[in-house]
């Protein structure tokens, strides 16, 4: 992402539990939801939500990678892996309504864990 873009907006990528919208508003505060989004391909695809943010929120630590919303591609900084607790990320994604089959494996993944 550029310097001249990175100054007036910058891209977050929120899965797993992170999603909730409580906590991404207090975590993001000024925040604006983009779309629903994905990272990843085939098997590794994680589904979650875009924010476009202040820039002066971004965590330096985050890395920077590839997501799809709405058939474009953006750099947005994301956590490395969906966490959290099974039924935190399955309300979550039921919340932000992700791809049916992508919370029906949510779902699977929470029976088993609980």
């Amino acid at each position: 992402m550029s310097d001249d873009v990175r100054s007036t907006v910058a891209y977050r990528f929120l899965s797993g539990a992170n999603m909730d919208p409580t906590a991404a508003r207090a975590a993001y505060p000024g925040s604006r939801f983009v779309a629903r989004a994905v990272s990843g391909e085939g098997a590794a695809r994680v589904w979650g939500i875009l924010l476009a943010i202040d820039p002066a929120q971004v965590d330096p630590a985050l890395p920077e990678c590839a997501v799809t919303a709405d058939g474009r591609v953006y750099a947005a900084f994301a956590d490395d892996a969906p966490t959290g607790d099974p039924r935190a990320v399955l309300a979550a994604a039921r919340y932000w309504e992700l791809p049916p089959d992508y919370v029906r494996a949510l779902a699977a993944q929470a029976e088993t864990e609980t």
